[in-house]
Order: C-alpha cells, then structure tokens, then sequence
C-alpha cells in the first residue's frame, strides 16, 4: 500500500474490476434476505483483524525496510509502485476458472519471503527489487481482496459508511501500530533479524486467519471471485457436476435439479418460479439436499461438488 492514497484507489479499481468478482444483483425481497442472515458483524470482525494483521507488515516495511535501501534513491523513486499495478493487472487478467483463494495463500508466502530475503541478503539494487516484488505484489492482491469484499458487503449492511469506515480504520491501525513498532526498533538500534522475526510470527498468524476468514465471507457473499470459482462455470458446467449426485443416487431428480439452481446463484422465491414450487416446498428439499449430503449450506454444497466432479475427472484420465 504504498500512499495514503492507494485505499482510494484501490476502491476505483473494485469498481473497475466488479465483472471480476461477482455476485447476485437481483433485488432481494424479504423472504430471500433469509436466506443470507447470516450476520455481516461476525464477518466483518474478521476481516477488520485480518486487514490489521496484513497492513501491520506494511508498517514494519515503511520503517524497516524502506529506509534500509534509500541510498538506491533513483531506483526506489520510480520502482516502488510498479509491482503493486503489475499485480492488480494480473488479478484483473486472470483466467475465469483460476482458484483466486489460492493466491491469497500466495500471497502470504510472499510477504513472508519478502522479510526472510530482507534478512538475509545485502542492500544491494538486486535484494530490493526482490524484496519490494514481494512484498508490494502482495499488498496489490490482498488490497483488492478486502476492498472489493468491502465494497459487496455495502449492500448487506444498514448503514454502508459504519462498514466502509470500519474497513478504512482497520487499515490505518493495521500500518499504524506497524509503523510504531518498527520505529521502536529502528531507534533502539537493535538488530535487523528482529523486525523480521515479528513479521514472520505475523505471517504464522495470517495463515490460522485465512480459513476462517474465508468460511464467514463464502456464508455471506457466496459468489465472490475470491471466495469460490464455481459462479464462473459455464451453466452447463454447473448443471452436469449437479446431475453427477443425481447418477450416484444421491439426489432424487427434483432435489438434483434445485441444488443445479442453487449452484446458479439463484434464489429460493426464483427457484419457486421457475420450478413452480411453493418457497416452503423450495426450503423443505434444500434441507433435504443439505441433509443427505452431510453439509451446512450452499458454500459446501459448491465445494462438495467441486470435489465430486475432479474425482470423476481423475478416474476418467485414469
């Protein structure tokens, strides 16, 4: 995040880049807000810890690692940004079915071989282009995750400013309490390896985050790119991995053809439509669905099938 400015910009970009994480935008009458009850405080807790955790290291960078290249001045005045717009350009160009909660896994690797390769190289022009690669590649991808989860929860919230302004403040702590303690360290004259050493512990941290994280936002945003790939399968894709539980038995054909529909993004009140079914009757088979295939709701509907679908795959190449 380098600048006060990039959250701005950052928001601009999930603006730009909507097509590429997206959600449902049918209007949602009440009986279909039930469906999404789950509560966006709980969620939004996480993410606010987790944007803390994240920008603590970019605070640890501002005073710990920027100032240890400043003699490279001309090279650090026009490279500093660079691989933070290089990897917003990459995560806009993605190929559809690309896993992009894999690269949030990445993207902690590389915050973590950012301050092990500030603690054991030089301060040579080589070690800082592969320290700040790292580390700003990093804050490109993990800047447009939460601004862009942010921005979808806006539309769930009572009062949209309270979740922006709570996104917004856990950022400045996060690069804040980074910032204070990397000066701590920088003015006590302790040794290089220590501030590493925190950052590395806060990377440990991120990585217990990530999981959980991730359940609350897929039972809250269920077709965030970030969160699943299954919105971006063709229809007929989404349609065959449903019909597979139905061939196994699993499903009865009325139950395979609403999970299909719920794999869609649909609705309960648009499952009723176009299934000519009551919305209670619509509810009753999803229980039954969710109940004979072990699962809580549709994000591990999506990844039951997603699993079901790749063991066919495998012992068909087989």
């Amino acid at each position: 995040m380098p600048g006060w400015a990039f959250p701005c910009l950052c928001w601009e970009a999930r603006s730009c880049l909507r097509l590429d994480c997206p959600v449902d935008v049918q209007a949602a009458s009440p009986s279909d807000k039930t469906e999404k009850q789950a509560s966006v405080v709980k969620p939004l807790a996480f993410l606010c810890l987790f944007i803390v955790v994240i920008t603590f290291n970019s605070g640890l960078m501002y005073q710990v690692l920027n100032p240890a290249y400043a003699h490279h001045q001309w090279l650090v005045s026009w490279y500093w940004a660079v691989p933070y717009i290089i990897a917003l350009y990459i995560m806009k160009n993605l190929p559809e079915k690309t896993n992009r909660t894999y690269i949030l896994y990445v993207a902690i690797a590389m915050i973590g071989f950012a301050f092990l390769g500030f603690m054991t190289l030089d301060r040579s022009a080589a070690s800082y282009l592969l320290v700040n690669t790292l580390m700003l590649g990093a804050c490109g991808v993990y800047d447009l995750f939460w601004w862009s989860i942010l921005g979808e929860m806006l539309g769930l919230g009572k009062n949209p400013a309270r979740i922006l302004g709570a996104g917004l403040s856990a950022n400045v702590l996060g690069v804040l309490l980074g910032g204070l303690i990397g000066n701590a360290i920088t003015a006590s004259g302790a040794s290089s390896y220590n501030p590493s050493v925190l950052a590395l512990a806060v990377v440990c941290f991120t990585l217990i985050l990530l999981p959980p994280l991730h359940k609350y936002l897929s039972a809250l945003l269920k077709n965030h790119a970030y969160l699943t790939v299954l919105s971006e399968m063709s229809p007929a894709e989404q349609s065959r991995m449903a019909d597979s539980f139905a061939l196994v038995g699993r499903l009865t054909e009325r139950e395979s053809q609403i999970a299909a529909l719920l794999l869609k993004g649909k609705t309960y009140r648009m499952i009723a439509g176009e299934l000519f079914l009551s919305e209670n009757t619509v509810k009753t088979h999803i229980k039954n669905i969710y109940s004979k295939l072990n699962i809580q709701n549709r994000t591990e509907l999506i990844n039951l099938m997603m699993e079901h679908q790749y063991s066919v795959q495998s012992s068909r190449s087989h």
